[in-house]
């Protein structure tokens, strides 16, 4: 498993990766971690989940829930994550690449599908991004705010589809 969230701790806050998720903690890797004891959040777009650090060594650490998560609900799914998987697959294979999905007609309504797949799209980018430590360490912030854009950009789908139920 492999997920970038956000971490609110009394010490520290920011970008971690979730590594390993049950339904009752989780193993959290970051350049700044809690110390063993402290109570911290974790949020994923819409997701959050409070826990405690019960061990931590260097840049990982062991979450312990509050509460049980619905573990799925953390990660990444789709197409477009199948799309993700397989460039992967394709950059260590020494492969060609495979051709990128055609960009939306700039001339067609954007609809809550489209914003919802801005989302996921900003997630995977994040997910990918944070694969390298330099570039976590470098650009925290900003991987941050690819975060921050993918949950405006669900909050507005959320707003146009209750506005159009409404």
């Amino acid at each position: 498993m492999f997920v970038l969230a956000s971490m609110a701790a009394t010490s520290v806050s920011g970008p971690i990766k979730i590594r390993n998720m049950s339904a009752g903690g989780a193993l959290i890797e970051g350049a700044a971690l809690p110390p063993v004891g402290e109570h911290l959040s974790l949020a994923r777009g819409t997701l959050s989940v409070a826990g405690m650090i019960v061990w931590r060594e260097g840049g990982r650490a062991g979450l312990r829930f509050d509460h049980h998560v619905e573990v799925g609900a953390w990660l990444p799914a789709g197409a477009r994550q199948q799309q993700v998987d397989q460039t992967f697959h394709e950059l260590k294979s020494g492969l060609p690449l495979t051709a990128p999905p055609a960009a939306p007609d700039g001339t067609a309504p954007i609809t809550v599908a489209d914003l919802l797949e801005a989302a996921k799209a900003l997630d995977l980018l994040a997910d990918a991004l944070a694969e390298d430590a330099r570039v976590i360490v470098s650009h925290s912030t900003k991987l941050q705010a690819l975060d921050i854009a993918a949950q405006l950009l669900r909050r507005c789908a959320k707003s146009v589809k209750d506005r159009h139920e409404a």
